[in-house]
């Protein structure tokens, strides 16, 4: 996705055809990265995890509402605009540790008027605690049982605060008034907090909500208390990156119940933190990059989540992808690079190696990669194998083209064994490197060789592996026992991020069926996605060892089924063997609810072989993650080292520094801005405004080009 915002960004200036030639190449039969989608059995949408916006992502959300405006479809056709494809939604269920058991702490965040078109209104420090003392101030008002004495005492603080976040510059820092008046006022609410706490066994329902009420408004005051406290609007957040996110919380007092509360945890559970994958570990994060990201998801435009209205492979992917096409830019798929080759004086990129991993009968033609579902532009599970010459192979042998252990090409078709090679000044004149950073190892060797900065980035940054499932039900949320009522016309979500491990994520996307394609004596009412991290301690094998995906995926397998069978009671009571039996398991899944149109003769466990999982392995699918002292060793989108090389990813340092959709828009707006000085960096919301310090390593971080790029340009991504 760095590398398509790249290219959009890069047309979207006028006159770009007399600037750039620019020609996208892509692994397999699809585009999207980590984002990508398509259509399994039954035309079921099949993704590598749970995606959706957040409402912070003031660059991603403004990005599609231009590429759906530019789209241009006729109204009535499936997601003809910005406001059907995305939809708002205020409701999020969070799970608390509690009494011996996960428990319920249902949240719904109040809506704002904000639109998620523009994310300029975004100012950094001042928008989000001016957000934060807002979203508390309707907090309180909503929440039953509130004492007098605590309604008065936190009604009188916000009415000071609102007048001090807008009047005094948070520039003040540590002498900023709200320093003081939110540490004074925090002694008061620990009172409450230990008082509820003592008396729980005893107090009615109200009063835990009024519990939950106040530690979330702790785990606020920590942040605003800390954010100015260590000013991070003059010194930026880098400053913090050597620090753990829980050791800077606790730096800035946060209550002991509070850091253990879901409300903290969610930051490092959507951005899987924890160290080799292994959830049984604590999460670990540079307090920089948690804070700010925690701010950010405060400063929602409109609503706290924007869902897809349909897979991302069709609300985000497909439309970016036809206009992009209609625009001019090139694209060639099947094209797997192998290596990065460097000039005989180690500055610049000489070659890029690469498999071409199929040939196309009619070259002239080009490929034309998507399918039509209901109306909806989508993207096939395997490639058009009509289109392509090695087509009936392919299809015969079933090999998976996106997989770095595939054994392919083999010695049945001894033309693709000879690489192709992109030369410099030939070929292209700039390179943006859009690939994960999980690749890096296996592609750029040479690069690595080269640059102790490379290094430094590979050796310090994680890329870790993921596993999802999405299981499809005979029987709605509801029938399976889901407690909190839900708002349709809300779009209110089943939408989790604290449940049990390793999947912590879930989420319900009913509303997603009617874009699939179900016998009608056999269609599912429920559609749970799970996804999470995997444990990763052991270097993968070579790529010749063609078997390992299958090992992989049989672990994510076995892995899910041993999840559903210990895990699925807390969260859907009535789904499980007990509740559909007269006796049985009271907390493991009764698979007899799975609908399975392959085998509608299976039982039990065995229905489980109908559902899909997935095995996120490869270098090109690895989640980057941001676990303290790593921030510093981010390279720039136009601090390669190398003269032709930009890079694009949510792996480079964009001042986000999370890995997300957000982080991926803004790499490739600093990439574009790297090529043609577009679109200026105070445009790029929340790029830091201060200068990069230099905190951890000795590299000398790059500063900003400001020189426009030369005419001519043939640019690849």
């Amino acid at each position: 996705m760095g590398g398509l915002t790249t290219a959009f960004e890069l047309t979207s200036q006028p006159g770009w055809q007399e600037r750039f030639d620019i020609t996208v190449y892509q692994l397999g039969w699809r585009l999207g990265g980590k984002c990508a989608s398509s259509r399994g059995d039954n035309e079921r949408i099949e993704e590598h995890g749970i995606h959706g916006f957040m409402g912070s992502y003031f660059n991603a959300l403004p990005m599609m509402s231009e590429v759906y405006a530019e789209l241009g479809r006729e109204p009535g056709q499936p997601l003809a605009t910005f406001e059907e494809a995305f939809l708002g939604s205020n409701f999020t269920m969070l799970w608390e540790w509690r009494n011996g058991g996960l428990k319920p702490w249902p949240v719904r965040a109040p809506s704002n008027d904000i639109p998620p078109t523009d994310g300029s209104y975004y100012k950094g420090v001042q928008t989000a605690i001016a957000a934060i003392i807002e979203e508390v101030s309707e907090m309180l008002t909503s929440t039953p049982g509130v004492p007098k004495i605590v309604g008065d005492c936190i009604a009188a603080l916000l009415e000071k605060a609102r007048e001090q976040a807008l009047t005094i510059p948070m520039s003040e820092g540590p002498n900023h008034p709200l320093v003081r008046e939110i540490t004074d006022a925090r002694s008061f609410i620990s009172g409450v907090v230990k008082a509820i706490d003592h008396l729980a066994p005893k107090i009615a329902e109200h009063a835990n909500t009024l519990r939950q009420a106040l530690l979330t408004l702790d785990f606020y005051a920590a942040l605003i208390v800390g954010a100015l406290t260590d000013n991070v609007e003059v010194n930026g957040y880098d400053i913090l990156d050597p620090e753990n996110w829980t050791d800077w919380l606790t730096r800035h007092g946060i209550h002991a119940a509070t850091l253990q509360s879901p409300v903290v945890m969610t930051t490092v559970n959507i951005c899987y933190q924890s160290p080799n994958g292994d959830t049984s570990r604590a999460a670990r994060m540079a307090a920089g990059a948690f804070l700010d990201w925690t701010l950010r998801s405060a400063a929602y435009m409109g609503s706290v989540i924007w869902s897809f209205a349909a897979g991302t492979g069709e609300t985000v992917v497909a439309p970016m992808y036809e206009v992009l096409k209609r625009r001019g830019v090139k694209f060639e798929f099947f094209r797997k690079v192998e290596a990065l080759r460097l000039s005989a004086d180690g500055k610049r990129v000489s070659g890029v190696e690469m498999t071409v991993q199929a040939t196309l009968k009619d070259p002239e033609a080009g490929y034309h990669p998507l399918i039509d579902v209901k109306g909806l532009p989508s993207w096939p599970s395997k490639p058009h194998y009509d289109q392509l010459v090695e087509g009936e192979y392919l299809r015969a042998t079933n090999i998976d083209l996106e997989s770095y252990w595939n054994g392919w090409p083999n010695a049945a078709f001894p033309h693709l064994k000879t690489p192709h090679t992109l030369r410099e000044g030939v070929d292209y004149d700039q390179i943006v490197f859009a690939i994960a950073l999980g690749a890096i190892p296996y592609l750029c060797k040479e690069l690595l060789t080269e640059s102790p900065a490379w290094r430094d980035m590979v050796a310090n940054i994680p890329a870790l592996q993921t596993q999802a499932m999405q299981l499809w039900f005979s029987k709605d949320m509801y029938e399976m026992g889901w407690s909190e009522p839900l708002d349709p016309a809300k779009n209110e979500l089943a939408l989790s991020a604290t449940y049990f491990c390793p999947p912590n994520g879930n989420a319900e996307f009913h509303d997603l069926l009617k874009w699939e394609c179900w016998p009608k004596d056999n269609q599912p009412k429920a559609l749970w996605y799970f996804c999470g991290l995997m444990p990763d301690y052991e270097a993968p094998p070579p790529f010749s060892d063609t078997d390992y995906p299958r090992r992989q995926s049989e672990r994510v397998k076995a892995q899910c089924i041993q999840y559903l069978q210990t895990s699925i009671g807390t969260m859907l009571p009535n789904a499980t063997v007990r509740a559909n039996n007269p006796a049985g398991d009271p907390n493991g899944l009764d698979f007899d609810l799975l609908v399975d149109t392959q085998n509608r003769a299976a039982q039990g466990v065995q229905r489980f072989d109908s559902q899909f999982w997935r095995a996120n392995i490869d270098p090109t699918e690895r989640y980057v993650t941001s676990p303290p002292g790593s921030i510093d060793c981010r390279l720039e989108a136009w601090g390669s080292g190398f003269d032709n090389l930009t890079l694009a990813g949510d792996w480079i340092y964009t001042g986000l520094n999370v890995g997300s959709f957000e982080g991926a828009t803004m790499s490739g707006k600093l990439a574009s801005f790297a090529l043609s000085a577009a679109p200026a960096l105070d445009t790029i919301i929340g790029y830091p405004t201060v200068p990069r310090p230099q905190v951890v390593s000795h590299r000398r971080h790059v500063p900003p080009p400001f020189t426009a790029a030369s005419p001519g340009l043939r640019v690849v991504a």
